[in-house]
């Protein structure tokens, strides 16, 4: 039986959570896989946890484990950081991500070996030399007495000598084996046509595929709750409370927020500083309605998708992280869908604008906001959340005064993966210029 079909029960409550906290969205195949292999190593981490505890009865085992299980059913998909960075769950404390990327195997013109063409990340810029890579045309480099050129044979009359500006110069020629004569003084380039469908070939330009990765380690977080069990029984009294749920419930909330936060934060510091075509000022001109400027907003953020499909040429921005100040300008424009919210607690999910998922950090600076892409599978994101344990508590503790404690930890890694995935922008609220209209009152004189 597989994760999914072990862990469907609790699935549909994670279910649930997600779709109140994201707007009634729904919990997507690999999202699912991340709460279920969590809850596999929480699973295993209890069962192996119970069987070396000789003070422990086997008939605690089921309540408690239950109590730890509930708690990763629910954390899990509440976590913002589901949204914006891949989530990658580590059977181990330590991982590894692999991935696959593709480079040229051959030196062929200004295309040295090595060159990445393709990656999860980005595809590699397609420069004048890419061009040709399996072209006949040839732009090589020349080296202090080289006497012959890579590819041959090389078709008569097609040779050309550049020197460093791109100018063609006078004299030189290649022979039809490659051989250089009479180069002209001052040609840093040989410009030529080779025959590629003459055969046997001496050499093909090569396509290769290499593995690399990505190495992984959980870090522990920690907090435990210490209450008086007569304040807990005054609680349960008086005001129908129950003190050691209360607790437990912040404590995995703290847990939670500080992840979000570090997530956020990471991502924020990374998206840099926003440039001219990312900031946006607010102060309405004279003579146009608040509703009709802040729809040149819109032109700002898609300003902000294009650099970062300019610098991969294959993602677009398919999220926004902004301050909570920022909310406000977006009610008012029409591209903009915001999300039921219930109870709030840090940062949360406030809608679509124009396809865009739109989530309220109180970790970014007032009038900040950034654009990323997250994908859908392992590698293709600005970063990678990889949980090994989720909030496990340990059984609570009575003491002989009185007081009860109980401890809460999880263990998980962050880290970056791609930085151009990431634009950042923001919100200026400055005088507009003031056009001045020159008028011709020479009808009058």
């Amino acid at each position: 039986m597989n994760l999914l079909e072990t862990y469907a029960k609790r699935l549909k409550i994670s279910e649930s959570v997600y779709a109140k906290e994201h707007g009634n969205a729904t919990l997507d195949t690999h999202k699912k896989l991340v709460v279920a292999k969590v809850l596999e190593n929480t699973s295993k981490y209890l069962n192996e946890a119970f069987s070396n505890s000789v003070g422990t009865q086997r008939a605690d085992l089921g309540t408690f484990k239950k109590f730890c299980l509930d708690l990763t059913t629910v954390a899990i998909p509440n976590l913002i950081a589901n949204d914006l960075v891949i989530v990658k769950p580590m059977a181990s404390i330590t991982g590894y991500i692999q991935y696959l990327k593709f480079t040229a195997g051959s030196n062929k013109g200004g295309v040295a070996q090595g060159t990445v063409f393709n990656d999860p990340f980005r595809l590699g810029k397609m420069t004048d030399e890419r061009v040709n890579y399996t072209s006949s045309a040839v732009a090589e480099v020349l080296t202090d007495g080289q006497t012959k050129v890579a590819w041959t044979p090389v078709v008569a009359d097609s040779a050309k000598f550049l020197d460093a500006e791109g100018n063609v110069l006078e004299g030189g020629s290649v022979a039809a084996d490659g051989t250089i004569s009479d180069a002209p003084a001052g040609a840093v380039k040989v410009a030529y046509v080779y025959d590629n469908v003459y055969i046997p070939q001496n050499d093909l330009p090569i396509l290769n595929a290499e593995m690399a990765g990505i190495a992984l380690e959980a870090k522990a977080r920690r907090i435990s709750i210490y209450y008086s069990q007569m304040a807990a029984f005054q609680a349960k009294t008086e005001t129908g409370t129950d003190l050691g749920e209360v607790l437990a419930t912040q404590a995995c909330a703290e847990l939670s927020y500080e992840i979000d936060t570090e997530v956020v934060k990471l991502l924020d510091s990374e998206a840099g500083v926003a440039v001219t075509s990312t900031t946006f000022n607010k102060r309405v001109p004279t003579g146009v309605s608040k509703a009709e400027h802040y729809e040149g907003f819109a032109e700002v953020i898609e300003s902000a998708s294009q650099i970062i499909y300019d610098r991969t040429q294959k993602h677009a921005a398919n999220y926004m992280v902004i301050a909570s100040n920022i909310k406000p300008m977006l009610s008012l424009m029409r591209g903009w869908k915001a999300a039921s919210t219930g109870k709030i607690n840090g940062p949360y999910f406030a809608g679509t604008l124009n396809g865009i998922k739109v989530y309220v950090s109180p970790a970014i600076a007032p009038s900040r906001f950034f654009l990323g892409f997250n994908g859908d599978d392992l590698v293709t994101s600005a970063a990678v959340y990889a949980p090994y344990m989720a909030v496990v508590p340990t059984q609570l503790l009575g003491f002989a005064d009185g007081g009860m404690s109980q401890g809460f930890s999880t263990m998980y890694d962050l880290k970056m993966l791609n930085a151009d995935l990431l634009v950042a922008g923001a919100i200026v609220d400055e005088p507009q210029p003031v056009a001045v209209v020159a008028i011709d009152d020479s009808s009058n004189a």
